[in-house]
């Protein structure tokens, strides 16, 4: 079954209420099983989610010393079940949300930290939108799809190889646009023709603008496809930015990096923005990242002396 016909409705889990509470100090901190179900916003209310300090580490990453060993394990493990679940046709939104939830909670059980912020900026757009910001790890890749998905429908512009490979019947059920990274034009067009449609239908996208994934950032290298996209489209860009070096890339096996545990894990929501105007949109959108990248001392390449 296709993205398209019909997997979002199957979502069933309870609705998220703001309280009273929150309209006082205008911010309400939502609890990790909060934070992958469907959240009714109130005005002047800003939402994010931080790690509970007292979140406790998996005994088994205790017993293994903090080794990546733990959460080798986990990852592969949810990985294959989720495989299964897509060859078999059952890879629905409720089950990628579970995945995707699954993941975040072995990274917390493997000391990761998440702040994930102003994400009434996530759920406030009417209709679909294009979510576009820098790329740094896998790790993004995974997590988005646990607050994203709850909210509308949603695919990826990936690589050609992320479907062709093992993740591939888990990838090819979510409908990605896939590329080759060898051609940029073709890209471009594929990306517009396949992304319009898929917009039309109501469906999301994520694009990173980046040639490659990486924990510096080159802004001569953040390209304008996701403005132009939703430019075409006539939908609203909403912009963010992360830091996500904890789970560094691979140098053999790009997709698997050691975990490096004193780097706190940063996600951040954007105003959306209009496209119409693609120079200013595309400007909007770059100086949003810059500025959070640079308030959480990620390199920025082109400023080097």
């Amino acid at each position: 079954m296709s993205l398209i016909e019909s997997i979002h409705d199957k979502i069933t889990t309870p609705i998220v209420k703001i309280p009273d509470s929150a309209l006082i100090t205008g911010i309400y901190d939502l609890t990790k099983e909060e934070l992958g179900r469907r959240i009714e916003l109130r005005e002047g209310v800003t939402l994010r989610y931080i790690t509970p300090p007292d979140r406790k580490r998996w005994l088994l990453d205790r017993f293994l010393f903090r080794s990546d060993l733990t959460f080798l394990y986990g990852y592969f493990r949810q990985i294959m079940i989720a495989r299964k679940d897509a060859l078999k046709g059952k890879f629905f939104d409720p089950r990628w949300i579970e995945l995707s939830g699954g993941i975040l909670d072995l990274i917390e059980g493997c000391e990761g930290k998440f702040q994930i912020e102003n994400l009434e900026n996530v759920i406030s757009p009417k209709g679909p939108v294009v979510f576009a910001g820098n790329h740094m790890s896998v790790l993004e890749t995974f997590v988005f799809s646990y607050f994203l998905v709850p909210h509308r429908r949603l695919t990826y512009v990936v690589k050609e190889s992320l479907i062709k490979g093992y993740f591939g019947p888990i990838m090819r059920s979510r409908d990605p646009i896939a590329v080759g990274r060898d051609n940029p034009r073709e890209d471009l067009v594929k990306v517009l023709e396949e992304g319009v449609n898929l917009l039309k239908k109501g469906v999301s996208i994520v694009v990173f603008p980046q040639s490659t994934r990486t924990r510096t950032f080159n802004p001569a290298e953040f390209n304008s496809i996701a403005v132009k996209l939703a430019a075409r489209a006539g939908v609203p860009v909403v912009p963010f930015a992360i830091k996500t070096d904890f789970w560094e890339n691979g140098k053999i096996w790009k997709d698997l990096g050691t975990l490096y545990r004193d780097r706190k894990i940063h996600m951040k929501f954007g105003p959306q923005i209009d496209p119409k105007d693609s120079r200013k949109a595309q400007e909007t959108l770059l100086n949003y990242v810059l500025t959070n990248l640079k308030e959480w001392n990620v390199e920025i390449l082109s400023e080097q002396k």
